[in-house]
């Protein structure tokens, strides 16, 4: 090989080299480029779904509020029904104290009568007065 072939040997070489170098720069630009616009619309979603998330948590917290409201209301309305029971076992003791009274009466009343029949004897039978069933 004759220096003449070698050098335009390398010549070629070098413009093929230099032509592919601006191929693969231009196809670099077009990758950068590409990159550049996903990188963009990434972000954009990525706000898109903080800006989501943002909303849906305000819709939770929202709605955790409410619970708590309704919480609260149950729980007044549980204190109140505390209280109520709470009237009505006085009640109930109340009841149980006049039922002793009531049969206290009518254990007396029935002494009473024990005594007035056998005191009056028959003439009061006679007349419709009830003996005591003791």
């Amino acid at each position: 090989m004759t220096l003449r072939q070698r050098v335009d040997l390398l010549e070629a070489a070098h413009y093929d080299t230099r032509r592919r170098q601006i191929e693969a720069e231009d196809q670099t630009a077009l990758l950068r480029g590409a990159i550049n616009e996903f990188s963009a619309d990434l972000r954009a979603h990525r706000q898109e779904c903080t800006e989501r998330f943002n909303q849906i948590d305000q819709r939770f917290d929202g709605i955790d509020q409410r619970f708590d409201r309704i919480d609260q209301r149950f729980d007044r309305m549980d204190q109140r029904l505390d209280g109520m029971d709470q009237r009505f076992d006085g009640m109930d003791k109340q009841f149980n104290g006049v039922d002793q009274r009531f049969e206290g009466i009518e254990g007396m009343l029935r002494q009473i009568l024990t005594v007035v029949t056998l005191q009056a004897g028959p003439e009061v039978a006679r007349q419709g007065v009830a003996t005591p069933a003791s």
